[in-house]
């Protein structure tokens, strides 16, 4: 668990952000990835002004814990939570990963918390936006307006993303079977539909770090022993 000195540090700070003309204000943790905001690619971190009203914004927990004598870089799903509020301070309160096991634990049951500014915790609905395999290059706009045309438990009405003429693709209708170009991902509480053809973004710092790890964990002693040498040469 966080210590109570942060705790205290942040309420303080979400007390101070005071809303000015009917705004919501919304803090996160440093080891947040904001990905999309209301659809939208963020135009800032944190704090977040939103509109009054709906808002919905998609991220990744980034932690970082010891395992014996090795660093283990952690990335959860892509999270999504929903929320109504109207001139109001908010904080997104996250458990600390400190293990393997808080990793296993989060995973499988995502524990968030948003705290108002008067550090009570408000509802809010929550999903996770899960594609299988390789994770670099995704186009978390194009998935998220894939996401929000279905009934699911954080979906919000959005305009579509903006798409080039040269990798816009058409939109099939619901009843339509899709072709081997969309790639179907579930969830434990939903099913979404993420339609290929819309250019991916650069991968991020966070993504290639976890790949990087992913597949260092996956080579031989021989492999990783030249991975090393290689390093050290450079």
């Amino acid at each position: 668990m966080k210590s109570p000195s942060i705790l205290c540090a942040s309420a303080m700070l979400l007390a101070s952000l005071q809303p000015v003309c009917a705004e919501v204000i919304l803090l996160l943790p440093s080891d947040v990835e904001l990905l999309t905001v209301n659809g939208q690619k963020p135009l800032s971190t944190s704090p977040v002004t939103l509109s009054d009203g709906l808002n919905q914004i998609a991220f990744r927990f980034n932690a970082q814990y010891r395992k014996q004598a090795n660093s283990v870089r952690y990335q959860s799903d892509v999270l999504i939570i929903r929320f109504n509020e109207t001139d109001q301070a908010l904080l997104l309160k996250l458990p600390s990963i400190d293990s393997a096991k808080a990793a296993k634990q989060f995973d499988e049951s995502p524990s968030l918390t948003l705290l108002d500014k008067h550090n009570q915790a408000i509802s809010f609905d929550q999903d996770r936006l899960v594609k299988n395999g390789l994770q670099i290059g995704r186009n978390f706009e194009q998935e998220i307006f894939q996401y929000n045309q279905g009934q699911h438990p954080a979906s919000i009405t959005l305009a579509a993303p903006q798409v080039s003429a040269a990798t816009s693709a058409p939109t099939l209708p619901a009843t339509t079977s899709a072709p081997s170009t969309a790639i179907a991902t579930s969830t434990a509480a939903s099913t979404v539909a993420i339609t290929q053809g819309a250019a991916p973004d650069s991968p991020t710092q966070a993504e290639i770090s976890h790949m990087l790890d992913y597949w260092y964990h996956l080579a031989d002693d021989a492999t990783k022993a030249k991975f090393k040498a290689k390093i050290n040469e450079q």
